[in-house]
């Protein structure tokens, strides 16, 4: 073979390197789609799992016991923390999307869980601008507002229970 049929051999890629480059490019193209969401949403979550913790160790539970988030919300929504049923559901509720991100990358599935998400929080805020707000954002921009507004409260009902149990 000269080196002129192993160039035009290399130049022309076979259907089923067509195929996979195809498949590559639409799988890339998915990810970046959603990429931010990914990151704001998971991380989001992190800290405020950090939070579900200490909350945890506040009212004499070990954390351990409770390896999952989903756990964590339960066990804690069923104690009176201060924290509202309400405000558990809509963490519970945002953490369905963040399960969603990591484990099926399904984006009409992130989309409906988004959406829920987005019922939820508008259903526990009260003041207009602020329900406008969360309708005006975009989904990652909604949900790790969610999160966060939900370990605000978090944080602040932990402060409350430890400095309870120190008097």
């Amino acid at each position: 073979m000269t080196i002129e049929e192993l160039n035009v051999e290399e130049s022309e890629p076979t259907e089923r390197e067509k195929l996979f480059e195809e498949t590559h490019k639409r799988s890339m193209e998915r990810v970046a789609r959603i990429d931010d969401m990914m990151q704001a949403v998971v991380k989001a979550q992190v800290v405020v799992e950090g939070s579900l913790i200490e909350m945890l160790e506040a009212c004499g539970k070990d954390p351990a016991h409770y390896f999952f988030t989903s756990k964590k919300i339960k066990a804690l929504r069923d104690i009176d923390t201060g924290v509202g049923r309400p405000m558990w559901d809509l963490l519970l509720q945002a953490s369905y999307v963040r399960n969603e991100l990591v484990h099926s990358l399904n984006e009409a599935k992130i989309k409906e869980e988004s959406d829920k998400t987005r019922e939820a929080y508008l259903a526990i805020t009260q003041n207009e601008r602020q329900k406008q707000s969360i309708c005006d954002m975009t989904d990652t921009q909604m949900v790790t507002s969610a999160i966060y507004h939900c370990g605000s409260h978090i944080v602040v009902a932990t402060d409350k229970l430890v400095a309870e149990k120190k008097r």
